[in-house]
């Protein structure tokens, strides 16, 4: 069996499960009220109350509930779209399925390893694993000289590249501005909560980072694998980009204190990969 139809399989499989996850964390609310909760760090937090996310802080679940709606209205029909587009043998459907796979792929490894545990635990798990393996067969099967020879002339390389050096500068100074000096001094990170851990941090550094200064360089020198990933990672932005600025409008709206200069950052560049996604689309004749 070819690695395409196994992965049309996996992506197919996220479809009702992804559906059943983000529908019960828009749909799901249910009654009661925010609460005080003192954490191991002697913070207090406040709670939800109420809904599937109950169990989770007010700040959690307001960005959780952002990402719900992202991945019903945009996430699920644009993995539905790639799955399409790659049976008929497009090039666009195979990238748009490969950054739709790393957008389910990094959203339920962070809710499998961060969302307070609730009955879709295993759905979240099942997503997170769909996605991760979806993703890698994805990968290894695109034919990334084929994917070269099909870029035209007008796709912007260096602002592409340019870009991801950006990302990757302003995601390292942001986060590790925020985790250096506790991780000296034993103290609570802001935004910390009730977590045991900073696992967005650990993924955008671990992972997020890296790949993007890779990209860059490889694109900045002209090697296929650098086209490749841009187009997949800048499809991924897609909804990524958009779930970020849903998840800023979900705090505000619950009543959520944001870093105003950090929130704008994130929406300029989420914006800027948005547009970047549109124009790499354009810019890849079938």
């Amino acid at each position: 069996m070819k690695s395409n139809q196994i992965v049309i399989r996996l992506a197919i499989l996220i479809v009702p499960l992804a559906l059943l996850a983000a529908g019960a964390g828009v749909f799901w609310q249910g009654t009661g009220t925010a609460y005080p909760f003192d954490t191991l760090r002697g913070e207090t937090v406040l709670i939800r109350g109420h809904g599937l996310y109950r169990y989770d802080t007010i700040n959690s679940a307001s960005q959780e509930l952002g990402q719900d709606v992202v991945t019903l209205i945009i996430g699920i029909p644009l993995l539905v779209t790639g799955i399409i587009l790659t049976r008929k043998g497009i090039l666009r459907g195979q990238l748009l399925l490969a950054g739709a796979l790393g957008y389910f792929l990094y959203t339920y490894a962070a809710m499998s390893f961060l969302t307070a545990f609730n009955p879709l635990f295993l759905v979240y798990v099942a997503l997170f694993s769909l996605g991760l393996f979806g993703f890698i067969l994805m990968m290894s099967s695109l034919d990334v000289d084929e994917i070269t020879s099909h870029i035209l002339d007008g796709f912007p390389r260096r602002s592409i590249a340019s870009y991801f050096i950006i990302v990757a500068v302003f995601l390292t100074l942001a986060w590790l501005g925020l985790v250096a000096f506790p991780s000296l001094t034993w103290s609570p990170p802001a935004g910390l909560e009730s977590a045991i851990t900073m696992v967005i941090q650990a993924l955008d550094l671990g992972i997020i980072v890296p790949t993007s200064l890779i990209t860059a360089t490889l694109l900045l020198k002209r090697q296929p694998w650098g086209y490749a990933l841009a187009a997949v990672i800048l499809l991924k932005i897609l909804t990524m980009g958009t779930a970020l600025i849903a998840m800023i409008i979900s705090q505000k709206l619950a009543g959520v204190a944001v870093d105003p200069l950090i929130s704008v950052i994130f929406i300029i560049i989420s914006m800027t990969g948005i547009i970047l996604g549109i124009v790499t689309l354009k810019n890849i004749r079938d």
